[in-house]
């Protein structure tokens, strides 16, 4: 195993307090306030998405418009304590490490540039469908020359567990995003770890498994 896929918010990148802000700008009756976040993050995303009440039709149209209002604020969008020594020592170990998410690749290269990893990434795969990944990492393995066994898939949701499922890849998920530990736990990732250090640690084993 030599290649890893990232998910970017969330995992790499904590995004959720301008999520939470930009969400509760264009949907007021999510009215996500400290309590009823802590209620939702432990719903996979399409019991979020029922919960919330918000029809499928008009899904897309609010994620274009919350991801032109976050490129506002690519500012407030910072990697996580840890995340930088995580990828400098992937890059150092010979890992190919790669992102994939549902954000603009735009936003996704902002944010890496400003953090000054962006030269660690050999693929930035950007505005994914919610549940499309599966497929996407298909492409990334095309692009890489490389097959299934050959990658590990890190994110923080249970999205990012059945996409790795589908896609018979590996994955870790991490607590300290999204998804509360709780859910994550249920839906059975190959690893969970919780802190950047252990993230490290375990793809090291890994990779050597």
């Amino acid at each position: 195993m030599n290649h890893v896929i990232f998910d970017f918010d969330g995992t790499l990148v904590d995004s959720l307090p301008v999520v939470v802000r930009i969400a509760n700008h264009m949907v007021p009756d999510l009215n996500l306030g400290p309590e009823e976040l802590e209620k939702v993050r432990v719903m996979p995303a399409r019991e979020l998405i029922k919960y919330s009440g918000i029809p499928y039709w008009k899904l897309a149209r609010l994620l274009f418009k919350g991801k032109k209002i976050m490129a506002q604020h690519t500012d407030e969008l910072k990697v996580f304590s840890g995340i930088h020594q995580v990828i400098r020592d992937l890059q150092k170990d010979g890992f190919q490490v790669s992102v994939v998410s549902s954000n603009s690749e735009r936003i996704i290269r902002e944010v890496l540039r400003r953090e000054g990893i962006e030269d660690c990434f050999v693929g930035v795969y950007g505005n994914v469908g919610l549940f499309n990944k599966a497929r996407v990492f298909k492409t990334v393995l095309k692009d890489q020359k490389a097959k299934a066994h050959d990658a590990i898939y890190v994110g923080d949701e249970v999205r990012d567990i059945d996409a790795a499922h589908r896609g018979r890849i590996p994955v870790i998920s991490v607590t300290w995003g999204y998804n509360a530990e709780s859910v994550l736990v249920k839906n059975k990732p190959t690893y969970l770890v919780h802190t950047p250090k252990e993230l490290l640690q375990t793809i090291q084993k890994a990779a050597k498994a």
